[in-house]
């Protein structure tokens, strides 16, 4: 009787706990909804308008250079919620997936602290409350808490060893948005150590393609459909949109040569997972986060023609991460403090500290996780390797 009443306790604090960070959650995002960006002027407003106007059919042509998932949402959010004012439905859908996002780095972090919530809970709050994460999505009204929180959910299959949902989580992220891609080396890396299977790897692309059916049976050509990521690559022509990465300090008349940037990328990638495969280290929890922050940190930071939204998914692994390695709780405090700089840099025109200079913190954070993984790696080797044993001593006669 006892139990059952201190489990009633417990269960209605915990309620009321996630009503008030419902509640907060909601309340700090007010100020920044009627925020109108140059994206909704010229991007998201007449997506939007077109929609209301022609309903499903407007996905019949290419309305967008997003990918058709985000605009079933869009479609679907004209539907149901006709009445309020279309930067707030924008915007809803956004917010919705910042809630679901710190509901998976919960329950990430969870899986560390399995004794108290206390730390999970924090977690959570950190990624909710997290200004990059309010500016992005209440303020700008982009959508990177979504394929973001697919990555997230990602993360949490492969430690809870579920690969087959790994796959699907990330066919999810990447429907959504490209740079899903972030986490592929990730799967590189477990693959060569045979930590994931092959096999499930055709659940991504199945996801995937299912996902671009409805705009199919709808009138839009297949091939066009698939072709909708390789034709935004040529939107812009920068080495750098505004991203505290590498290409700040290239002047952008090299523009022409970025393909050898992403030759060099891959080249880094291959690298890295050679190195990891020759070093046999134990992919232990602790290192399966270690390896999905480093994956979202350097592709962002080495590739080029990235935006300056795109070291979003890294600044949340970042949060995860410092969880899991308390002593590095500045990796957090620094990609966070980064992303915010820039979005303010981009919405409100403020320059607090110059781009070069935000991609030298940027480039300090990918060779301290670089640093950590030779750490790693260098620990278990004695553990693994059993010493050489030396020839028997001969007996004095």
């Amino acid at each position: 009787m006892l139990y059952a009443i201190q489990d009633k306790k417990r269960f209605i604090g915990l309620a009321l706990f996630g009503l008030t960070v419902l509640i907060l959650g909601v309340i700090v995002r007010l100020p920044g909804i009627r925020y109108i960006s140059g994206d909704y002027i010229f991007f998201l407003g007449p997506w939007y308008y077109t929609i209301v106007d022609e309903g499903f059919a407007a996905l019949e042509w290419g309305l967008s250079h997003y990918n058709v998932p985000y605009l079933y949402l869009l479609t679907l959010a004209t539907v149901y919620l006709p009445k309020l004012s279309p930067i707030i439905v924008i915007k809803s859908i956004s917010i919705i997936f910042d809630f679901c996002l710190a509901f998976f780095v919960y329950k990430c972090v969870r899986l560390r602290y399995r004794r108290t919530v206390t730390l999970p809970c924090l977690a959570a709050l950190a990624a909710l409350f997290a200004p990059f994460v309010i500016l992005n999505s209440s303020v700008w009204g982009q959508h990177d808490s979504i394929y973001t929180a697919f990555l997230v959910a990602c993360l949490y299959a492969l430690l809870k060893g579920r690969q087959a949902w790994a796959f699907i989580a990330f066919g999810l992220s990447f429907s959504v948005k490209s740079q899903a891609m972030f986490l592929a080396p990730l799967f590189l890396w477990l693959l060569m150590r045979k930590q994931v299977k092959w096999r499930y790897s055709f659940l991504s692309l199945s996801v995937y393609l299912v996902l671009l059916l409805p705009a199919w049976f709808i009138g839009r050509p297949f091939g066009e459909l698939l072709l909708i990521y390789f034709r935004q690559v040529g939107v812009y022509d920068r080495l750098s949109m505004d991203a505290p990465n590498l290409y700040e300090w290239i002047p952008n008349h090299y523009y022409h040569w970025y393909p050898l940037g992403i030759v060099f990328t891959i080249l880094v990638v291959l690298a890295i997972a050679l190195y990891v495969y020759k070093s046999r280290v134990d992919i232990t929890p602790n290192v399966l986060v270690h390896l999905a922050t480093f994956s979202t940190l350097i592709m962002p930071f080495f590739l080029p023609k990235m935006h300056d939204r795109y070291f979003f998914p890294a600044s949340v692994m970042a949060i995860i991460f410092a969880f899991y390695f308390p002593k590095y709780w500045y990796t957090a405090v620094v990609i966070g403090l980064v992303s915010t700089l820039v979005y303010l840099r981009y919405l409100y025109e403020v320059t607090l500290v110059p781009l070069p200079l935000l991609a030298v913190f940027s480039l300090l954070l990918v060779a301290v996780l670089a640093w950590k993984l030779m750490r790693t790696i260098e620990h278990q080797r004695p553990a693994r390797e059993p010493a050489e044993e030396l020839p028997p001593t001969p007996e004095l006669s």
